[in-house]
């Protein structure tokens, strides 16, 4: 049984460590830690937030991603609030 807490606390040491990299370790972090099937999925759940950015359908993302209707519906709800969001999928 894991320690009490430790969901919380491997949560907030992942946000600490993410503030201190640096570009070039960037990538080499998360191919580290990794696999690339992880790296994969949320790359895609990037790309499926981006698109409904963009004002696309559910279905269009669910047929560009190959994605399932819940699996979008998740990745929009919990990112169409989110301003960091907004800001990275800005249109420059």
């Amino acid at each position: 049984m894991p320690k009490k807490r430790i969901d919380t606390e491997s949560k907030e040491f992942l946000f600490q460590t993410l503030k201190k990299l640096k570009n070039d370790d960037f990538v080499d972090f998360w191919e580290s830690l990794f696999s690339s099937a992880e790296i994969k999925d949320v790359s895609r759940r990037l790309m499926a937030a981006k698109l409904l950015h963009q004002d696309l359908t559910y279905e269009e993302v669910e047929e560009i991603m190959g994605m399932g209707s819940n699996t979008v519906n998740k990745i929009h709800f919990k990112t169409k609030g989110s301003p960091v969001l907004r800001g990275l999928f800005r249109k420059k």
